[in-house]
């Protein structure tokens, strides 16, 4: 697998869908974008007000990085989970209604896969920066697994992982350059709408609404895409199927 061919594949499949997943995206972020605006602004409240205290306010400013790193995540691999249901069949197939998408997710398992590589990469960003890199690499194909294989979050998670191994670096030069562009991309709408409308709620839920529409499926597209392609691919499976 060579990661500039995910990359004109999730270009040409994006292009081909583009209705149908940017729907898909208004469906999920908009209410996500109001999550993230209100986390953001407890964050820059507890920052002002522990200002003055160096320790606490050390600590607060770590807490809001981490915070910022798991808010920008979260939805990511849920949003993944949906277009993985609406590709299951090839790029090439008509993707199933949103009611059927809606019946069918695995949401319970896709929101703590969310909190879990999230979690775990916010906390790895925190030392040195490349453990995070390597701990999102590894289990970026989580959600996608669990509504392509059924499979349960830990058994998702050790999937992801034999999925990757062989392939790491295929799949880091997708995941890690689409995942830093989008959020500079997104930092830029936040200020853009922040110039524009003078509410820090309603600003920053409008940045946080179209930056998700708009970028996360390049994000759900290309992890996808390398599931199918893994997983199709003949690795082998090890001894994930116990956990169905």
């Amino acid at each position: 697998m060579r990661a500039r061919e995910i990359y004109v594949r999730t270009a040409r499949t994006y292009w081909r869908r583009a209705g149908y997943l940017l729907l898909l995206g208004i469906a999920v972020f908009v209410p996500l974008g109001l999550l993230d605006a209100l986390a953001d602004r407890i964050q820059e409240i507890r920052i002002e007000g522990l200002g003055d205290f160096s320790d606490l306010g050390t600590y607060a400013v770590i807490a809001a990085v981490v915070a910022q790193a798991i808010t920008s995540l979260i939805g990511e691999i849920f949003y993944s989970g949906a277009v993985a249901l609406a590709l299951a069949r090839g790029e090439e197939s008509e993707p199933p209604t949103f009611r059927s998408i809606a019946r069918h997710l695995s949401y319970g398992r896709l929101i703590a896969v969310d909190l879990i590589v999230a979690a775990g990469t916010a906390a790895g960003l925190l030392l040195l920066i490349v453990p995070g890199l390597i701990f999102l690499t590894w289990f970026a194909l989580a959600g996608p697994i669990i509504e392509l294989e059924g499979t349960r979050v830990r058994a998702a998670m050790k999937r992801s992982r034999q999925l990757v191994r062989g392939h790491f670096w295929a799949v880091l030069l997708v995941v890690i350059p689409i995942s830093i562009g989008s959020e500079v991309l997104s930092t830029a709408s936040l200020e853009w709408f922040q110039e524009v409308i003078h509410s820090h709620i309603l600003s920053d839920w409008a940045g946080e609404a179209v930056s998700g529409i708009l970028l996360s499926p390049i994000y759900a597209v290309a992890v996808v895409l390398m599931t199918l392609q893994l997983s199709r691919g003949g690795d082998n499976r090890g001894d994930v199927g116990e956990e169905h």
